[in-house]
């Protein structure tokens, strides 16, 4: 398989378009999460704060792998493997973050921040789904 030019920028931008939203996730928790669980005297942090924190560095994480992708995408058919494979894998990590952060959600956590990070781990998971199905469709 040869990876054209033309694919190569059409993934770059496609990457860029589904992160981009997660972005301004990553934007909202950590403006909002500091305010809506603020540390106490000691410096310690709501479980809440640390999930929001967790969500977001999360979310940069796959941020910048994703411009560092497009940044060095491989010419050669095995590296364009092995970055799809990476940019996957911090994706399914992404997801587990979020995942796990919402199974652990209290009545009293806040709800405009939850529903972000709900948001968040739906377009996670909704990339990844779309993925397997393509891969599905391509056997």
């Amino acid at each position: 398989m040869t990876v054209s030019h033309e694919f190569e920028r059409a993934s770059a931008r496609a990457v860029i378009r589904a992160l981009r939203g997660l972005e301004q996730t990553a934007i909202m928790l950590e403006k909002w999460g500091p305010e809506a669980f603020p540390a106490n005297e000691q410096g310690q942090v709501h479980f809440g704060r640390a999930m929001t924190d967790s969500a977001a560095e999360a979310i940069r994480a796959a941020w910048k792998t994703a411009i560092e992708e497009v940044t060095n995408f491989p010419d050669d058919e095995d590296g364009w493997i092995a970055e799809r494979g990476r940019l996957r894998n911090v994706m399914l990590e992404a997801a587990g973050e979020l995942g796990a952060a919402l199974s652990q959600v209290a009545p009293s956590d806040d709800a405009i921040i939850v529903g972000h990070m709900k948001d968040a781990y739906d377009k996670l998971h909704a990339a990844l789904l779309d993925r397997a199905a393509g891969e599905e469709g391509g056997r």
